[in-house]
């Protein structure tokens, strides 16, 4: 069976669905220790709901009570496999999708007449696909991991001889003979690498593995993947599971992760300040959205606030108006601005950099909403 996981082009499918008379989405974080209680994803669903009930305007509510048996109905049949679910449903309009993952998100109750994906965003942007090359001396396995699954592309092992104990002119021989069968195996090693990037190319690669095969490889590589390794990390083989390994390798694109955002919003203040290619705020970056002219945006983890929306060319703001200043068309509350932005910008092509740590502190300074522009 398939592992749970959502694809870009899913994700903008799902982006795109949206019903005037309003769609419920529901996010569903599942606890895989308590597999066997059928109930466990009924009892979350009914407190998400109970917490959106405490906020939501009438509207809102007659959205929920519409769909939540139906809602209802699916989960008490049982779970699709994965440690969350996503469930989007509007009868009126014939809309429900179910997508399980892997990955864990928190439990969420939203209605707006779009579809709220924005968590769904976040696992791409926090998952993304990788390479990881596990190297010693004499074998060696490649990984591709995504979304917390695995598979082993390749496993290479091979005769390389042991060390030798005598001195002298012998001993100098039978080294440099090691060195070949290494250099040979390290070889099949890239080879298999190179054959996987230009069969599906990849933007990350992860190596570990004792720090003389490591440093090796990676003086090894050609360019093109040499450009794309992301950080290194040691493996000890005789005491560590598959599993361990590959949480390891993850743990490293995650510090890398947030060290890429870090960059990413310094040039974006730095642009702004300076009247470059940057945007940094609510409204100037929503603007920018609306515009089509951001190329990156970034989005302060959990940042959300009300605005409206444009029924007739979906214009936003987190300003009110009643008439639209792009078309004339009557503008609409929405319950969060910010995520209507985050799936228009990924409409028009752009990526979306959900932050954390000091990168979304810093954003947040400044409203918690920042753009690398086009033009």
């Amino acid at each position: 069976m398939a592992s749970p996981m959502i694809s870009h082009k899913e994700l903008e499918r799902l982006a795109n669905l949206r019903s005037d008379e309003g769609v419920l989405s529901v996010y569903l974080k599942i606890d895989p220790r308590l597999g066997y209680d059928r109930g466990q994803a009924v009892a979350k669903f009914k407190g998400g709901l109970s917490r959106f009930q405490r906020t939501a305007d009438d509207d809102q509510l007659a959205v929920a009570e519409r769909e939540k048996d139906r809602v209802l109905s699916f989960l008490e049949q049982g779970l699709p496999r994965g440690r969350s679910l996503a469930i989007f449903s509007s009868q009126p309009s014939d809309i429900w999708e179910v997508v399980p993952l892997d990955v864990m998100v928190p439990t969420s109750v939203s209605v707006d007449t779009t579809t709220s994906t924005s968590l769904l965003m976040q696992v791409l942007d926090e998952h993304p696909r990788f390479v990881v090359a596990v190297v010693q001396r004499d074998r060696a396995a490649i990984y591709t991991s995504q979304q917390r699954t695995a598979d082993k592309e390749a496993e290479i092992e091979s005769a390389v001889p042991g060390r030798h104990d005598q001195g002298g002119w012998a001993q100098a021989r039978f080294q440099r003979h090691i060195e070949f069968h290494v250099e040979r195996h390290l070889k099949k090693v890239v080879d298999e690498i190179e054959k996987l990037f230009y069969e599906r190319p990849f933007n990350r690669l992860v190596v570990g593995g004792s720090e003389e095969a490591v440093n090796e490889l990676i003086g090894m590589l050609p360019d093109p993947l040499s450009r794309r390794v992301v950080g290194t990390f040691p493996v000890d083989l005789k005491h560590q599971t598959e599993e361990e390994v590959l949480d390891q390798a993850r743990q490293v694109l995650r510090e890398e992760e947030r060290r890429s955002e870090e960059d990413l919003i310094k040039q974006i203040v730095s642009s702004a300040e300076s009247g470059g290619r940057g945007a940094a705020g609510i409204e100037s970056t929503i603007s920018a959205v609306s515009e089509g002219r951001v190329h990156v945006l970034a989005v302060a983890d959990g940042v959300t606030t009300g605005g409206f929306a444009c029924q007739r060319c979906d214009y936003l703001s987190a300003q009110e108006f009643g008439r639209c200043p792009v078309c004339g068309g009557d503008g609409e509350p929405i319950p969060d601005v910010i995520e209507r932005a985050m799936e228009k910008a990924y409409s028009t092509g752009a990526r979306v950099e959900i932050v954390f740590g000091e990168a979304r502190e810093w954003l947040l300074a400044r409203g918690g909403l920042g753009a690398v522009l086009r033009y």
